[in-house]
Order: C-alpha cells, then sequence, then structure tokens
C-alpha cells in the first residue's frame, strides 16, 4: 500500500466517522472535506479544480434542479388538492387506509424528489388518521417506506440516482436513462408493498388513537426550564416543601444557579430567586406552570418579557424542515424568540428528552420543537417552509390556478428526459418556466433549494475521485475478488448491496454512492462483469432505508410526527431491509444482467 493510498482512505474513513457521530451539520463537514483535499491535493494527485468539481458537477446541478421543479409543484397547491382527495376516499378501514398513502405518495415519488413528497403529504397524512380516530405512527412510517420504495422507479425520483447516473457516466459507462431500470424498480417498489400491507402494518405501533392534536401532545414528556421569581413565595423554601410534585405533578430534575448545576439530592434544596428548575412535564402540566405564582417559562423571561395576560397562548408541535434556517444554530443564535414571536418550551432530539439549556442546544433537521405563542404568531409558523407541521395549510396560501401549468412543466421534463434529452437540459429549462409562468417566485426559488444537500453533494464527489486517483478503489476491488473468488456473481452483486445497505444506515445515501461506486465498478472490471449492474445495485440499496430513523431523510421527518421509538424502524424496517437485501440482486441479475 502507498502512501497516497493510506492517505486516501484515512480521509475516507474520517469523513465516515464525523458523518456518523453526526456532531457537525453535514454541508459543514462536506465543506470540511472539500477543503482538506485541496490542500492535501498535491499529494493526491488532485488538482484545484477537480476538487471542487463537485458545485459544477451535473449530479450537483440536476439536484438543485429538482428541488425547485418540486417547490413549484408545491407552491401551486397540487399534491395537497390531491391529499384531499385521499382523505375522502379512505374511509375507517386501516388496510384501505394504508393503500390509499402509498396510491397517492408513490407516483408523486416516482417525479418529484421523494424527500419532497413526503414533506408535503405529512400534514394530509395527519389529518387523515385524526379524522377516522386513527393514531397517526399507523400512516406516516408507511408513508415514508413507500416514497423511498418508488423513488427507485425513475432516474429522478431521488437524488441518489442522479449521482449513482453522473457517476456512471464519468466512469464511461453511460448514464442511465429516465425509465432504464424502472422494471427492476417496479418489481422492488411491489415487493416492498406487499410486505408493508400484509407483515409490516401488523408490526406498526399505536401510539395515540386520540382526534385532537392538543390531546396528542399531552401523550408526550419534555423538559423545559421554570425560572423562580423574585417574588415568587417559593423562596427560602426547599424543593420537598414547595410541594410543586404534589400539588402540581411536575418533577424538579435538576437545578441550576449562577451558571453550575446544584448536585443531588435536590429534595432539601433551598429554592432563590433566579433559579432555573429542568422540570419534566406533558404539556398539560406545562400549561399549569404559568398559573403557579412566582414561576414562569424561563426561555419567556429570558427572551421575551413577561406576557400580557391578556394575550391567547396556544401550543405547536413543529419538525425542523430540511431547509430551515436553523439547523446547526442555536435558539440563541439564530435570535429564534424575536424572529417568529413565539417560545420554544421543549425540544425532542432522535426521540430524546433533551436535558441541556434549551437555548444552547444545537439544531439539528428532524428535531421537534414545541412552540408556545399567540394564534397569530403561530400562523405565520404554519405558513414559513423551514417548519413541518401536523395541519393543513389553508387552500388560498397556493395559486391553485397554476396547476396545470405545473404539471405541464413536470410532464414536460419527464417526456423529454425520456426521449433522450439530457435531463439536467430539461430540468434548468422547466426551472426558469416554474418561475416566467408564475408558478413560483424569485424568493420562493431560493427557499426550495436544500443548501445542505447541494454542499453535501459538492464535498463528497470528490471523495470518489481520490479512491480512483490513488489506487484505493482498485486496491479494495482486488481484495473483494480474492475473497469473493469461489462464489457466483450474484453473492458478489448480493455483498456489495449489504454493504451499501449497512453504510447508508450510518451516513448519507449519497456519500454511500460516492464512496461505493469506485470500489464496485473496479470490482466488476476485474471479474468481467457488467458495471452498471453493481451501480444500480449501489443505488437500490442507498435508497431504501428502512432500519433507523437517520438512515434516510424521510425516515427522520416523520419521526417526531409519528411518536415514533427507534426500536420501532427496527420492528417494521429491519425485516423489508433484509427481504431487500435478497430479492434486489436477484431482480438485478435476471433483468439486467451481469
Amino acid at each position: 500500500m502507498t502512501f497516497e493510498i493510506a492517505l486516501a482512505f484515512a480521509i475516507v474513513l474520517g469523513a465516515l466517522v464525523v458523518f456518523t457521530l453526526d456532531l457537525f451539520p453535514i454541508d459543514l463537514v462536506a465543506l470540511a472535506i472539500m477543503s482538506l483535499i485541496l490542500v492535501l491535493g498535491p499529494m493526491l494527485g488532485i488538482a484545484p479544480e477537480e476538487a471542487i468539481s463537485g458545485f459544477s458537477n451535473p449530479a450537483t446541478i440536476t439536484v438543485l434542479a429538482m428541488f425547485i421543479l418540486s417547490g413549484g409543484i408545491y407552491r401551486t397547491g397540487a399534491i395537497n388538492l390531491l391529499a384531499r382527495r385521499m382523505i375522502r376516499f379512505a374511509g375507517t378501514s386501516e388496510l384501505k387506509q394504508l393503500i390509499t398513502v402509498m396510491l397517492v405518495v408513490s407516483p408523486i415519488s416516482v417525479f418529484i424528489n421523494n424527500t419532497a413528497a413526503v414533506a408535503l403529504l405529512i400534514p394530509s397524512v395527519i389529518t387523515l388518521a385524526r379524522e377516522h380516530r386513527s393514531a397517526p405512527s399507523k400512516l406516516l412510517l408507511p408513508l415514508s417506506f413507500f416514497s423511498q420504495l418508488a423513488g427507485v422507479i425513475t432516474l429522478i425520483g431521488t437524488s441518489t440516482n442522479i449521482l449513482g447516473s453522473v457517476l456512471s457516466a464519468r466512469e464511461g459507462y453511460g448514464a442511465f436513462g429516465m425509465f432504464e431500470f424502472a422494471p427492476i424498480g417496479l418489481l422492488v417498489f411491489a415487493t416492498g408493498a406487499l410486505y408493508i400491507l400484509s407483515i409490516g402494518r401488523k408490526l406498526l405501533p399505536e401510539r395515540s388513537v386520540e382526534p385532537e392534536i392538543t390531546k396528542v401532545y399531552q401523550l408526550k414528556e419534555y423538559l423545559t426550564e421554570v425560572i423562580v421569581l423574585p417574588d415568587s413565595p417559593l423562596v427560602g423554601k426547599s424543593v420537598l416543601e414547595s410541594k410543586l410534585r404534589k400539588q402540581f405533578d411536575i418533577d424538579v430534575w435538576e437545578i441550576h444557579r449562577d451558571g453550575q448545576k446544584l448536585a443531588h439530592p435536590l429534595a432539601e434544596k433551598i429554592l432563590r430567586a433566579d433559579d432555573i428548575l429542568f422540570v419534566k412535564a406533558d404539556t398539560r402540566q406545562l400549561g399549569k406552570i404559568k398559573e403557579i405564582e412566582g414561576l414562569d417559562i424561563a426561555s419567556e423571561v429570558r427572551l421575551g418579557g413577561l406576557e400580557r395576560k391578556s394575550d391567547r397562548r396556544e401550543l405547536l408541535e413543529v419538525v425542523i424542515g430540511s431547509n430551515s434556517d436553523l439547523i446547526g444554530g442555536t435558539l440563541q443564535t439564530t435570535n429564534f424568540r424575536h424572529h417568529y414571536n413565539c417560545t420554544v418550551i421543549a425540544i425532542r432530539q432522535r426521540g430524546q428528552l433533551i436535558r441541556q439549556r434549551l437555548g444552547q442546544v444545537p439544531l439539528h433537521f428532524g428535531d421537534t420543537l414545541l412552540l408556545r405563542g399567540t394564534t397569530v404568531a403561530l400562523a405565520q409558523i404554519k405558513r414559513e417552509p423551514g417548519f413541518i407541521v401536523g395541519e393543513e395549510i389553508p387552500p388560498e396560501e397556493f395559486r391553485t390556478e397554476k396547476i396545470p401549468v405545473a404539471l405541464a412543466i413536470i410532464g414536460g421534463v419527464v417526456i423529454l428526459a425520456a426521449l433522450g434529452q439530457s435531463i439536467l437540459i430539461t430540468a434548468l429549462v422547466g426551472c426558469v418556466l416554474m418561475v416566467l409562468t408564475g408558478c413560483l417566485k424569485m424568493n420562493e426559488l431560493h427557499q426550495s433549494i436544500r443548501l445542505d444537500v447541494i454542499f453535501l453533494l459538492a464535498g463528497v464527489i470528490p471523495l470518489g475521485l481520490i479512491l480512483e486517483r490513488t489506487g484505493a478503489a482498485q486496491l479494495l476491488a482486488n481484495l473483494v475478488v480474492q475473497s469473493a473468488g469461489y462464489v457466483s456473481p450474484l453473492i458478489v452483486l448480493g455483498i456489495f448491496y449489504l454493504m451499501a445497505m449497512l453504510l447508508t444506515e450510518l451516513i448519507s445515501n449519497n456519500a454511500t454512492v460516492v464512496v461505493m461506486v469506485p470500489v464496485a465498478v473496479a470490482t466488476a472490471t476485474t471479474l468481467g462483469l457488467d458495471p452498471k449492474a453493481f451501480i444500480l445495485t449501489i443505488m437500490f440499496a442507498a435508497s431504501t432505508s428502512f432500519s433507523t430513523p437517520v438512515g434516510y431523510q424521510t425516515n427522520t421527518m416523520i419521526y417526531g410526527p409519528g411518536a415514533y421509538k427507534f426500536s420501532d424502524f427496527i420492528r417494521v424496517g429491519g425485516p423489508l431491509n433484509l427481504l431487500l437485501a435478497i430479492v434486489t440482486p436477484l431482480y438485478i441479475y435476471f433483468v439486467w444482467g451481469l
């Protein structure tokens, strides 16, 4: 092994570890990778323009264009109109509701980015569950899974497919056509759908059957900060004497005083003015805190002053969307209280209660925030594109008269691409037409673009380049060939599927494709097999991740609204992952060939 190969492995391994630990925003990690390759370029044989080539890569530009096209469809309300009809059709049967969700989300996910499709349909699916007194947890997980399964049918269903196609062209094997692998995708979709509608639906959790959203919130517990006011009658009393637990059913978990956390046990600690109490309570109990003399929610006192008693305040639970400006910041650094005119009184991250000072918690995509504010402020929150809420947006917020135009533009993009025109060209032209026809305004175009994905693609694409340029990919391929010398090509295909599937559960699906494709191509070439079959295998494995809430972004999006636990994904999605790991290589082997 040469020094260059060892250095390439070190960079890739370091990137995978940082992605897995999730300590920093993925776009920051991607920029750091790019910077490192720029600095070490002379040793890796990478020129500066190659290190930043991810920004001009056709995959990056095409994915950016697809986000804009999805934004145009969203702003016309076409999907919401379809979803409202879904609600009327679904009925009370759980199986019929699941089939209805499948029939709505699947065609959408085939032709627009499946992440955008799920974000648009979450409110409608929650409304469907409430109207028929069923649990949202019975429908939201299938919503995510169906969208992933449908996304692998066409080239534009997921950014992973677009990236895989561009990498295939870069390797010299040509890009994939719009429907070139659709027969395999349809088989994968049918297999996954049958599982969800039969075995999978029996494994789905049922977390709530309450029709009102406020009652659903009451089932969830939060940790929030409460401040002891200077004139509080609790000053000078111990926690035990305050009777917070006995009278108000509120548990004090921690006490912070002058920036320091007081040691346990807390029962005998004497309360002082300006003490910060971390209390565990559900939303019903949180409402009672405002009624306790001498106590107030710390974030409201600290960030906005005491509210007027005449103000009517309500609670709203939102999920931080993938294009939110909050990602990577904190409530303090983003000036959340003054920007949105409401207060975050609790945060859940990946289903876990946050036990830190809320203002200092780094925010991530998929975090659930419990907001408290006036009716007007919360109504504005519901219209913010950076939040996913469980309530439908009124029809007047959309340009419904532009629905035929937007659908015609999307149809034109798909048809021309299917006829052989470059998807990059058709998608970019479609973006311009979305704006010129009034389906999308310029500020909405900017909001539609998911910069985290764009920076991720730009940053990780050079990773594949250094694996190829240094010979690291060929070295790994030789090791695979030696270890797989006595098994059939189908088994080798299955090994790559399993490797990509496991890697996707730990890091980004796009990063998985970038790292795995050079190794797969080198392996296929050494074995005398079709490299595009191996690229397809990795694309399918990276685009269908069901076993964890962080393996695919649609899983992260429904995690909070569905009140899921990590184990729910393992129980429902794990068998589906294993099933597809068996059948997908078979479908590729028999339909595509090796």
